[in-house]
């Protein structure tokens, strides 16, 4: 997610709106939407079906209720409102982490740090 703020861009996770500072893991999906690991592990955790069709942020793919998928609970106001994650992006994002040297995290799924 991008933002204007004091005449330059600020790149941030579109489900908590945390700022990308090169020190928090972030990962990017389509047309700049972004993911942090925080927000990876609790959807790990509290994916549940979705009530409603939805469309990806990051993979931008329109999905049909019953898709197991996450959204932030508590919308924070730097957040994308309409941010929703699929499970399927929660899987590819969790192997891109695993791959960055940098970043402590495994493949393991809920809690794999």
């Amino acid at each position: 997610m991008q933002r204007q703020e004091d005449g330059g861009v600020v790149i941030g996770c579109d489900f908590c709106g945390a700022d990308w500072d090169q020190v928090r893991p972030m990962i990017e999906g389509h047309r700049g939407s972004v993911l942090c690991l925080e927000c990876l592990k609790i959807a790990l955790v509290l994916a549940t079906e979705a009530g409603d069709d939805f469309a990806c942020t990051l993979c931008l793919s329109d999905l049909p209720a019953g898709t197991k998928a996450w959204c932030h609970p508590d919308r924070p106001e730097a957040a994308n409102p309409d941010a929703v994650l699929c499970e399927s992006c929660m899987k590819q994002a969790s192997g891109g982490f695993s791959k960055d040297p940098d970043v402590d995290w495994t493949r393991s799924g809920s809690g794999g740090q």
